[in-house]
């Protein structure tokens, strides 16, 4: 169920992308896309967006949710851990991950995804919370570094 969800994410994504002039389109406008398009499918997700690499720390950019922080160093929290590392971070309990910082006490787990551009660079990371523990998985994982990939083209 939820590769299918996936895939019918991908493809509203990839035609909007498509239809909007591909990788001319801004970033931001098609991080403000994947954030809708990702929120309002699976009900679980209680926080998503991305935090965008300036200089050497992630400010935050278009997401739908509630408040979150509005920067995050590189190395802290999960955000933080994902860009310096350039890999996925999954979080069952954020509770019991090492300097999570709590934006919103109703966040229980979280998935984070590094973001390349074209050159292979790290432009941002792609970070979803839910309410629920255990939310996400390699399945949530693949789903998404798909929807990422298209920054990289």
């Amino acid at each position: 169920m939820k590769t299918a969800d996936y895939e019918e994410c991908f493809q509203a994504v990839a035609a909007i992308w498509r239809d909007e002039g591909g990788g001319s389109l801004d970033d931001i406008a098609l991080m403000a896309t994947i954030s809708s398009i990702l929120a309002h499918r699976f009900s679980h997700f209680y926080w998503t967006g991305f935090y965008r690499v300036c200089g050497d720390r992630l400010v935050v950019g278009p997401y739908i949710g509630t408040v979150g922080c509005l920067q995050i160093e590189f190395g802290q929290g999960v955000c933080g851990t994902a860009a310096e590392k350039r890999e996925t971070v999954i979080v069952p309990d954020v509770n019991q991950f090492p300097g999570h910082i709590a934006c919103d006490p109703n966040s229980k787990s979280e998935i984070v995804v590094p973001v390349f551009g074209p050159d292979g660079e790290l432009i941002a990371v792609l970070d979803v919370d839910s309410d629920r523990l255990d939310a996400f998985d390699e399945e949530d994982q693949r789903g998404l570094e798909r929807i990422v990939a298209l920054f990289s083209n």
